[in-house]
């Protein structure tokens, strides 16, 4: 039971991750400035917790213990 609610949990993390970065993708609107540095660097926090989401999940599947 535990580890199938760890296999869970672990791949629910890693879809939100996944949502939450496409969700913020998809809402940047880049404008055709010369540069896009600002607007990049500004949504940085935001795909950085998207990432590191991920990465729980990612963890949490690699060290489930298998029967």
């Amino acid at each position: 039971m535990k580890s199938s609610l760890r296999l869970l949990a672990g791949w629910l993390c890693i879809g939100l991750g996944l949502a939450l970065m496409v969700l913020l993708g998809l809402g940047a609107d880049l404008p055709s400035a010369t540069s896009p540095t600002p607007i990049l660097v500004a949504l940085l926090p935001s795909v950085s917790f998207g990432l590191a989401l991920c990465t729980v999940g990612a963890w949490l599947i690699a060290t489930r213990k298998r029967p």
